[in-house]
């Protein structure tokens, strides 16, 4: 019996310790388990953040617009595509307004509507430290576009980079660096939503609005320009402006939200536009000019400014009849800046007195028609025109006297 209890105590024992060892392995092991589960965890969490900051780092595409400046091709400002793709490291800028200075007979091609710009491609980075020298500021919009239809316009733009799709005919208000970028957001970018309404005012409205900075320019644009961009225009044609173009693509929609974002500053800390105090205006000229023919009664002066007056209606008549530019066209400032001074002017030095009363008399009845004009608003003018046409019609009526 003594033998049978240390039997039965030594399996006991062995029970126990038997017991002992599964709980330590199992301990262990479940143990090891929680380690490879930890780890697995944290693989799975690792690779989901990766997979979500790779999708946030899809292209994005970026309105650019130039504020303006004094130079006559930066009047109206500027505007640009901004495209970021992080997948190929690249961030560039899509210009559509590159034109070379150096190119053969530069302005007998421009006036003629027969000059091309073309699209380029330049640093982000560079392009932003030119415009910082320039003390231009630089506005940026964000361009809510879905994945799809960013890959769409990186396409098109790809597409019109190409060698030969790059060039294109410039038109002042039709084919310009925003009109192309406006063509692009209203053509290529699908489920667009946006509805052109009425501006009430005109082309000639709006550039006399930027261009009153530099009035001789102004007086240019006015002289020029004939009556076909004196009709009210809506805002699709408005956005030949760049400011405007960021304008009216915040008010279109996509996506069901605005296609473009606010407005942020990318020269926050420029220094301010500097501006003087006083100019010699086109108006301010002509008007000294009317009080020096009154009352100097300079044959010489008198015969110069009919000369220059010819000229002038010389350079309007060969734009209106052989430039492309349709802008140019039906221009009624021919009325008085006619090249029929130059008759004018010979018969000074005749004897046709009655003939050149007559003359006188025809141009004074055109000069007459040319406030007729202004006043119906068939064409604008700029307020330079007056004194001129004051000086002409003081010369004609001293013509028409003479003896």
């Amino acid at each position: 019996m003594y033998e049978s209890s240390i039997k039965y105590r030594k399996l006991y024992i062995l029970a126990i310790n038997l017991r002992k060892d599964t709980a330590s392995a199992w301990s262990a092991t479940t143990g090891l388990n929680l380690i490879l589960l930890k780890k697995q965890i944290f693989i799975i969490l690792f690779l989901f953040s990766t997979l979500l900051a790779f999708a946030q780092k899809e292209p994005k595409i970026s309105l650019l617009t130039f504020d303006t400046g004094l130079a006559s091709h930066a009047i109206f400002g500027h505007t640009a595509l901004r495209v970021q793709n992080p997948h190929e490291d690249t961030d560039i800028v899509y210009n559509f307004g590159i034109f070379d200075f150096k190119t053969p007979n530069f302005l007998i091609k421009f006036a003629g509507g027969r000059l091309d710009y073309r699209l380029g491609i330049e640093d982000y980075n560079h392009m932003l430290l030119g415009y910082e020298y320039d003390n231009r500021q630089v506005f940026e919009q964000e361009l809510r576009l879905s994945n799809k239809q960013t890959t769409k316009i990186i396409d098109r733009l790809e597409f019109l980079y190409r060698p030969e799709n790059r060039y294109y005919r410039y038109g002042f208000l039709s084919k310009n660096c925003s009109t192309e970028l406006r063509d692009v957001f209203l053509n290529d970018i699908e489920d667009i939503n946006y509805t052109p309404s009425e501006t009430h005012k005109t082309y000639r409205s709006y550039l006399n609005d930027y261009s009153k900075v530099a009035p001789w320019f102004k007086f240019g644009i006015n002289l020029a320009l004939g009556s076909t961009i004196d009709k009210n225009i809506n805002t699709s044609e408005l956005m030949f402006l760049p400011d405007y173009l960021s304008e009216e693509l915040e008010k279109a929609t996509v996506n069901n939200e605005a296609l473009a974002g606010r407005q942020k500053k990318l020269l926050p800390n420029l220094a301010p536009k500097k501006t003087s105090t006083w100019k010699l205006t086109p108006f301010i000229f002509f008007c000294f000019l009317f009080v020096a023919l009154v009352l100097g009664r300079s044959r010489v002066l008198i015969q110069t400014f009919t000369v220059v007056v010819a000229l002038g209606g010389v350079i309007i008549l060969v734009l209106t009849l052989f430039s492309a530019h349709p802008e140019v066209q039906k221009n009624y400032n021919l009325l008085w800046c006619n090249p029929l001074y130059f008759v004018s002017f010979a018969l000074c030095f005749t004897q046709y007195k009655k003939i050149h009363k007559t003359f006188a008399t025809l141009m004074l009845l055109c000069i007459l028609t040319t406030f007729g004009v202004w006043f119906s608003k068939i064409q604008g003018y700029d307020l330079a025109f007056i004194p001129i046409c004051a000086s002409l019609f003081w010369i004609n009526l001293k013509q028409m006297q003479r003896r």
